[in-house]
């Protein structure tokens, strides 16, 4: 196959997109082929139709970077590609805004000049960790957040000034500091302040205003999120008069559940987060979704304490993290006996693997392989599956 020309400067050395050099279509070929394999491999003989394709560059609407100390110098990137203890440094990132140069370079120069030193995850010394950025796609907005330890003081003015004086294209309309003394090498939000503007940033999906959070899970694409969110809310408002009642778990801030919601009678949503799921409930009251709820629950916890109340909901969806479900929530969701599921995955392998643990009572009706991360090896599957078993018994 034919190398395609790179556009980023920093690729072959930079851990993120590594199929850069792969031409486009190829890319979903190869992705579709993979789909395919996994699939097969697991027994199913379901059709895998070609990957939906999404736009290539900027289209992410979230970055976290994190900072280094090298050479006694801070710097401030994502991990090198094959040396996993050295960060790149970065003056752009072409799959997610033209304004990401700007910032990282206005940040690290105040960073640079204030003295501030990068925390070391070896040494758990430090006070610099990562640099959080949001954009939305339509309206331009964007979010900061700084993350750093307890181990000094940000000169909380001198950050804001600096960022809102930085020259990018789109509004810079929030700011935050996060701190974070845990040893894990993730962001954990410990705290969080808003030293800035606007608490939340609104970006819009299917006609559908979300409110995002520093800290929200919010879809990265929300280009290609259209093209699943469409197919999802067809198979709900296709197969009924309306008044179809649905569970959504692992809900997040809403965005599938208030997307379905005005095409049936009830949705149902389920997150572990309180702060998310207060962001989901006003996502509801300014779309004015009405027939929506939501609850601040566990998943696997919901199922063995409530599961009975929602037993026979028409429609099941499923939008867990990368690892997919466990048993028990598998066996959970067994025990609802809803005639439908519907399992959305940024993970293809962990999708075939719980499909695998519903497949003697369900059949796969359709699969829909989704491109929400050109330039990588990732992308997002959506599978239909209907109930095939008169009872569950387990």
């Amino acid at each position: 196959m034919d190398r395609e020309i790179t556009q980023c400067r920093h690729f072959g050395v930079c851990g993120g997109c590594r199929w850069q050099d792969v031409p486009y279509c190829g890319q979903l070929i190869r992705k579709r082929q993979y789909v395919q394999d996994l699939f097969r491999e697991a027994g199913f003989s379901c059709a895998v139709p070609p990957v939906a394709p999404s736009p290539q560059w900027y289209y992410r609407n979230k970055m976290e970077f994190t900072f280094a100390q090298e050479g006694g110098r801070v710097t401030c990137g994502f991990y090198h590609r094959t040396k996993k203890r050295t960060v790149v440094d970065l003056s752009e990132c072409k799959i997610f805004s033209p304004d990401a140069g700007p910032i990282l370079e206005t940040v690290k120069e105040f960073v640079r000049e204030k003295g501030y030193p990068a925390y070391n995850k070896y040494t758990h010394q430090g006070f610099l960790r990562n640099l959080i950025v949001r954009e939305t796609k339509r309206g331009k907005e964007l979010m900061v957040g700084i993350v750093t330890t307890g181990q000094g003081k940000l000169d909380a003015g001198g950050f804001v000034n600096a960022l809102r004086r930085c020259g990018t294209r789109g509004r810079v309309v929030s700011v935050y500091q996060v701190k974070n003394d845990s040893w894990s090498d993730a962001v954990v939000f410990e705290q969080k302040e808003l030293l800035f503007g606007d608490a939340m940033i609104t970006e819009e999906i299917l006609g559908m205003k979300f409110h995002v959070g520093i800290d929200s899970f919010f879809q990265v694409n929300p280009a290609a999120a259209e093209c699943f969110y469409r197919r999802i809310r067809e198979r709900v408002s296709g197969s009924g008069d309306g008044t179809a009642q649905v569970l959504d778990l692992f809900c997040g801030a809403g965005g599938i559940g208030l997307v379905i919601a005005p095409h049936v009678g009830r949705v149902h949503g389920v997150e572990v987060q309180e702060a998310i799921v207060d962001a989901a409930r006003k996502n509801a009251r300014e779309n004015g979704v009405r027939n929506i709820s939501f609850t601040v629950f566990d998943t696997r916890r919901f199922l063995s304490f409530h599961g009975r109340e929602y037993r026979g909901a028409d429609y099941v969806v499923l939008n867990p993290p990368r690892n997919g479900i466990s048993k028990k929530i598998a066996r959970g969701v067994l025990r609802l006996e809803s005639p439908a599921i519907i399992y959305s995955s940024c993970n293809a392998r962990t999708l075939v693997r719980d499909l695998s643990w519903l497949r003697d009572w369900y059949r796969i009706d359709w699969v829909v392989p989704v491109d929400l991360f050109p330039h990588t090896p990732h992308l997002e599957c959506v599978a239909a599956l209907s109930k095939t078993a008169e009872e569950i018994d387990l």
